[in-house]
């Protein structure tokens, strides 16, 4: 569940002062001014997400086509608010003046925003992602929902299609020869 911390009015927050909140078991992000505090990913959750991290993070570091990044990376939106995907890409051409050692949010969208729903995400609230990402530089979304074992693939807010557990993620033309099988996210242990 996302809980709101509201100040009077709408504050603009600054780098500085989003890396000083402490760490208070939250992933904190801007909308719209108001800082949003959303838990830590639940074990399911972080399961999918580890998965789908290793087979992303492995597939662009061996094509060498730019960096994929975890839930704690910050990235502000054209219209300030900042926004932290569960898993993001961002193409080697857009890293131009970036280092592994850059300590700032990056100004735009990743290239493909992966988010990883939870019971208490609104459909509205993943609109608003998605609106945000998209109008920021985003060229694909994938939404995975665990309850449904399903990914929702979107190529704007409004061009979307869903894939159940036959289907394939595909890397397109932002991630040549990317494919991942949807059901390999939501299976049991190696060992069973």
């Amino acid at each position: 569940m996302n809980e709101t911390v509201q100040a009077a009015s709408k504050k603009t927050w600054t780098e500085a002062e989003l890396e000083a909140l402490p760490e208070d078991g939250y992933i904190h992000e801007v909308v719209n001014g108001d800082l949003i505090r959303s838990p830590k990913n639940n074990f399911q959750d972080g399961n999918i997400a580890a998965r789908h991290f290793l087979a992303l993070g492995n597939h662009v570091q061996q094509q060498r086509l730019g960096v994929v990044l975890d839930s704690s990376t910050g990235f502000w939106m054209r219209n300030r608010n900042c926004r932290a995907p569960d898993i993001s890409f961002i193409s080697r051409g857009r890293l131009a003046g970036w280092k592994p050692s850059t300590r700032r949010f990056f100004e735009g969208a990743p290239d493909l925003a992966v988010e990883i729903l939870s019971p208490s995400n609104a459909r509205s609230e993943t609109d608003n992602r998605l609106t945000d990402f998209f109008s920021s530089g985003t060229q694909i979304a994938w939404v995975i929902s665990p309850d449904n074992a399903c990914v929702e693939v979107c190529h704007s807010p409004i061009a979307r299609q869903l894939f159940g557990s036959g289907g394939f993620l595909d890397g397109e033309r932002l991630l040549p020869g990317f494919r991942y099988g949807i059901a390999d996210l939501f299976k049991g242990w190696e060992w069973d």
